[in-house]
């Protein structure tokens, strides 16, 4: 895939067109960019549903995965349609870029962008889905499914007297933590 795509994510309203943009992939991180090339395999480039798959293999997600699936089926990851999409006006300060980057941040760990239709997997596939990162949300909302619930502030806290991870990078401003640095503090 070229490292430019031209696509349109902002929403036309009734009396102008969105335009189409050119977007850097390079500029994205790996899950963002996922998702960027998903919009460019769709027929109009435009931001509509995209196919996620699962991590983890059916049997390992699903409790009564044999009532509904055969043992061949079990063993690949679950795929879904996304349409997750934040309204983005056609008038918008905010960066096609840094759009994408925030889109990217609201699919679930475990799960990562796997094409515009459930055949097609993007060109990044295997970088998009070894990306990691979550945002702060993202941490408080895993650490609550693992019992350890975390108000925002005291998690902001905990971070600057190192009392828990510092995030591994940024993405413009956008702090983002590893998943194993997560699970390690939880451990």
């Amino acid at each position: 895939m070229p490292p430019v795509v031209r696509i349109r994510l902002r929403w036309s309203t009734d009396e102008v067109e969105a335009p189409y943009e050119n977007v850097d992939l390079d500029q994205l991180s790996p899950r963002a960019r996922t998702l960027a090339e998903a919009v460019a395999q769709a027929p109009l480039q435009t931001a509509t549903d995209i196919w996620m798959e699962q991590d983890r293999p059916i049997r390992e997600t699903e409790p009564d995965w044999q009532l509904w699936y055969t043992d061949a089926q079990a063993a690949r990851p679950e795929r879904r349609p996304w349409r997750g999409w934040a309204y983005y006006p056609i008038d918008s300060s905010v960066s096609p870029v840094d759009y994408l980057e925030r889109e990217a941040r609201k699919i679930p760990p475990h799960w990562h962008v796997h094409g515009y239709m459930s055949d097609s997997p993007v060109p990044s596939l295997d970088a998009g889905a070894a990306d990691q990162g979550m945002t702060k949300d993202m941490v408080l909302q895993y650490l609550r499914a693992h019992g350890r619930p975390i108000a925002p502030s005291t998690w902001t806290g905990y971070v600057a007297r190192n009392q828990a991870p510092k995030p591994a990078r940024y993405v413009s401003r956008t702090p983002l933590w590893d998943r194993a640095d997560i699970d390690a503090y939880l451990a």
